[in-house]
C-alpha cells in the first residue's frame, strides 16, 4: 500500500474522519491534518502521494496554495480540492494551481469514492479536469475568453 499513501486535510474533525474512513475503505493508506501546515509536515517523509483530498478552507492557508505546494511535490498526485462554495471562477483557480477533481460538499463524496474503487488513478489522472456536484460528475470546460 506504499504507493497508495491518500492525504485528507480538512478542519472539521468529522468530516476529515468521514473521508479518512471512506478512503480506507477504497484501500488507501490514509494519513489526516487539520491545517495545511500539517499536512506539509506529514508529507516530508513520504515519497510518492497517490491521492489528497483538500479542503478549500483552511486555518493557516487556503486551499489553494495547499494545492499548489502538493503539486509542486508530488506531480503524479490526484489532487481533489472539495469546498461547499460551486463557483466557476473558483474551480477555475483549481484547475490552474494543479487540481485534477473539484467536489461540491456534500455531493461529491460517494461519486468520488465510485471512481476510485473502480478506475485506476492513472486512468482518473489521465483524464480531463472533473468536477462533482449535486449533477454527478462531468468534465470541467474551461472559459472561453474573448
Amino acid at each position: 500500500m506504499a504507493d497508495r499513501i491518500a492525504l485528507v486535510v480538512d478542519d472539521t474533525p468529522a468530516n476529515r474522519d468521514f473521508l479518512e474512513r471512506l478512503l480506507k475503505q477504497a484501500r488507501f493508506d490514509v494519513r489526516g491534518a487539520g491545517s495545511g501546515g500539517d499536512a506539509l509536515a506529514q508529507m516530508k517523509a513520504v515519497d510518492q502521494l497517490a491521492l489528497a483530498v483538500i479542503d478549500i478552507q483552511l486555518p493557516d492557508m487556503s486551499g489553494l496554495q495547499l494545492t499548489e505546494r502538493l503539486r509542486q511535490r508530488y506531480p503524479d498526485a490526484y489532487l481533489v480540492v472539495a469546498t461547499m462554495h460551486d463557483e466557476r471562477s473558483l474551480m477555475q483557480s483549481v484547475f490552474e494551481k494543479g487540481g485534477n477533481c473539484f467536489l461540491v460538499k456534500p455531493h461529491g463524496f460517494m461519486d468520488l469514492f465510485q471512481r476510485l474503487t473502480t478506475a485506476s488513478l492513472d486512468d482518473l489522472r489521465e483524464g480531463d479536469p472533473l468536477m462533482i456536484d449535486q449533477y454527478g460528475p462531468r468534465p470541467f470546460k474551461p472559459a472561453v475568453s474573448s
